[in-house]
């Protein structure tokens, strides 16, 4: 009886084990796009470590984030209020410009926000800010194969340099 009660409590202690950190998440897949005249880029969020870079209609790379740009990938996402903003921030007088948007879906939802204007909310233009600095100093290893973006409507990524049929 003696030995029960002690291998008892030694699974109970070993099930005790230190409980792993999970951060919720409020969407299946956040898209962040950015163009300027030096530099067009896509990054895909999804709930997990990897994300995914499209840097033309053919390029894809990926990256593992360390859980604290994770972490902070989500934080950024989250503060987000779609249903705060219009869906498309545009001005026709600009002819070169940066333009952004962030593209966000849960489950059949789809939010989205269009920035090619100076007239915008300026926590749009933080949250980009903040995305920006999160994907520098990645390490972004190709991908062969096709990963959707969802819809990348008024981005244009450029064109490949070298096609590799």
């Amino acid at each position: 009886m003696k030995k029960i009660i002690t291998a008892f409590t030694l699974l109970s202690l070993l099930s005790c084990g230190k409980e792993e950190k999970k951060t919720s998440v409020d969407f299946d897949m956040f898209v962040f796009s950015f163009t300027t005249d030096a530099a067009n880029f896509s990054i895909k969020f999804t709930p997990g470590d990897t994300v995914y870079m499209k840097t033309s209609p053919v390029d894809y790379s990926y990256s593992l984030l360390t859980e604290d740009k994770r972490d902070s990938a989500y934080a950024i996402i989250k503060e987000i209020n779609f249903s705060k903003y219009d869906t498309m921030y545009t001005n026709d007088n600009i002819i070169d410009g940066t333009s952004f948007k962030f593209y966000k879906t849960k489950n059949d939802t789809v939010n989205w926000v269009y920035v090619y204007e100076n007239e915008t909310p300026k926590e749009l233009y933080k949250a980009a800010d903040k995305l920006i600095q999160l994907q520098k100093g990645q390490k972004w290893v190709p991908v062969k194969g096709k990963q959707d973006f969802g819809n990348l409507d008024y981005i244009e990524l450029p064109n490949p340099l070298n096609t590799i049929n």
